[in-house]
């Protein structure tokens, strides 16, 4: 007598993905951001964001790792400020309006934004500093 080879069941071949990951790029309507006032030069106010989104900290931190220091602090500015605000302090600072000394007070505020920094009383500021 004939003997048959035992009957398998074949395991199901997984499917393929039929389609990719689609993103649209269309941007969202722009909701105006609560903003907070920095300084002043003069009685004009500059304002920064109340609160600084994942897209500003990423932008900035690239920029660090990128360029460096001193051309990421410039970027952060812009980010920060907005590009009317940031170019008003740019026109007075090669106007010789501001002092290299205010300049730099300004910067250490911007930056103060986003890097944990201890004041006198051992407790931690910055934004994008993660909570403790």
């Amino acid at each position: 007598m004939a003997t048959r080879a035992p009957r398998t069941r074949t395991a199901p071949v997984a499917e393929e993905p039929t389609g990719i990951l689609e993103i649209t790029t269309s941007k969202a309507p722009q909701v105006q951001e609560a903003r907070e006032p920095l300084f002043s030069i003069d009685g004009e106010t500059f304002t920064v964001p109340k609160v600084i989104d994942e897209r500003m900290v990423f932008l900035a931190m690239n920029s660090f790792r990128q360029d460096g220091a001193v051309f990421a602090s410039m970027r952060l500015l812009e980010l920060v400020l907005g590009k009317p605000q940031y170019t008003r302090l740019l026109h007075l600072y090669e106007q010789e309006a501001l002092t290299q000394a205010n300049f730099d007070q300004v910067v250490k505020l911007v930056n103060g934004l986003f890097f944990k920094q201890v004041n006198g009383d051992d407790e931690s500021v910055g934004k994008a500093s993660p909570a403790s």
